[in-house]
């Protein structure tokens, strides 16, 4: 363990001792070793194969990133797909059970001064900006940058995938999605842009294939640019061009299926004298539901879609306001360069709910590289480099000049 900083070792420990003696809010079978670690130059690697996942688990990115330069065996354990979902789905229960924490991430064009906002959001000056966040799922986020780039990156593990640029003729009117596919494993960015007056074309592309797909039109011109996710859909709110007032929509893409459902506002009359009223509305989601309200406050006029899955039905939230909100910041960068520098700023905390509207985040060990991760460059090169040396060098055995 030549190397490994003591601190994320006595750090373990007390993981260690921790989970092998406490089993409350744990989610699989406690284990029933007891042992006593000394100190953090005992070695680690012989523990037994159900206990050691159950341990590092609990263990935020950083510092799983950290335990790989243990021994070998923790390397292979820790990069494993398998622990991966293991330690995503633990986390997910942790922050699920914790209702006094919602933890979102937005693109932040500078450093927060006093609290104020200076984030990228929807909004009418969304064509005036060159970098956005496309969405969040799973620990990675989709960005598109000043080149009009698109990259998905995981910012705890500051790897960055670049993707295929899409091939159409209007770059400036566009929507845009981001979510995971649970049917094929995979994640995939949807692509709208306005084919012509009233109608809007989808693209889609998964990271598998990393190749743009053409899905078709749909008689709608988008109002929302962010597709917010939730239950496997994005969604958008769009404007039926062909209706007398152009009446305003709900469109569900469901990422699965890769086919689109209309879903219905909220038939109340408190909704129709309060957020239907109102010229700009937002989607956003909130305790796991699509909820909508108007783009000036939320206090009032929030509405929750309940039962998804079943039969659908609008509710309004009349909880307290606001919330105890975590936000992680992503830097505006032109270039988004894998392994050299943090994407991300401190994380800040607030009680409002000015960002219901922001992709929920969750810090994982997911990879953008769903094929499998590239070699790194510089092994790349020092292996050409040797190549070279051996052709060259006339003075080294078995090389004729």
């Amino acid at each position: 363990m030549t190397g490994v900083p003591s601190v994320c070792l006595c750090g373990l420990s007390m993981h260690i001792q921790t989970s092998l003696h406490s089993s409350t809010g744990d989610t699989g079978t406690p284990p029933s070793l007891s042992f006593r670690i000394a100190d953090s130059r005992v070695s680690m690697a012989k523990l037994h194969d159900d206990v050691l996942p159950n341990i590092l688990k609990r263990l935020n990115v950083r510092d799983l990133i950290r335990c790989k330069s243990v021994c070998k065996s923790w390397e292979n354990l820790i990069s494993d797909s398998g622990f991966i979902k293991f330690h995503m789905n633990y986390s997910y229960q942790i922050d699920y059970k914790n209702n006094d924490i919602d933890r979102r991430i937005v693109m932040s064009r500078v450093s927060y001064r006093n609290g104020s906002r200076v984030c990228d959001v929807d909004d009418r000056l969304f064509d005036d900006r060159d970098c956005h966040l496309l969405g969040s799922s799973n620990g990675l986020v989709c960005i598109s940058s000043f080149a009009s780039q698109l990259v998905v990156a995981n910012p705890s593990t500051r790897e960055v995938q670049t993707l295929q640029e899409p091939q159409i003729l209007d770059t400036k009117h566009l929507c845009w999605g981001f979510g995971y596919d649970s049917s094929t494993d995979d994640y995939k960015v949807v692509l709208g842009f306005r084919k012509r007056v009233g109608w809007t074309c989808f693209q889609v592309l998964s990271l598998k294939s990393n190749v743009w797909k053409l899905i078709g039109d749909v008689k709608y011109s988008f109002h929302s640019r962010i597709g917010i996710l939730c239950n496997g859909a994005l969604h958008w709110i769009m404007k039926d061009s062909s209706s007398p007032n152009k009446k305003r929509v709900i469109a569900s893409f469901q990422l699965s299926e890769e086919r689109f459902n209309k879903i219905s506002e909220p038939d109340d009359e408190r909704y129709e004298s309060g957020v239907a009223s109102c010229p700009n509305m937002n989607l956003g989601i909130i305790e796991d539901c699509l909820c909508i309200s108007p783009c000036d406050g939320f206090n009032d006029n929030l509405w929750m879609l309940k039962n998804y899955n079943g039969k659908l039905s609008w509710e309004m939230f009349e909880k307290e306001c606001d919330m105890n909100l975590a936000l992680q910041c992503l830097k505006e960068q032109e270039h988004y360069i894998p392994n050299k520098r943090t994407l991300c700023r401190d994380m800040l905390f607030y009680k409002t709910r000015e960002y219901i509207c922001a992709p929920i985040y969750m810090e994982s060990l997911v990879s953008p590289y769903v094929n499998g991760r590239p070699k790194r460059k510089t092994q790349e090169s020092n292996s050409k480099k040797s190549c070279k040396l051996i052709k060259r060098d006339p003075m080294l055995p078995g090389v004729s000049g």
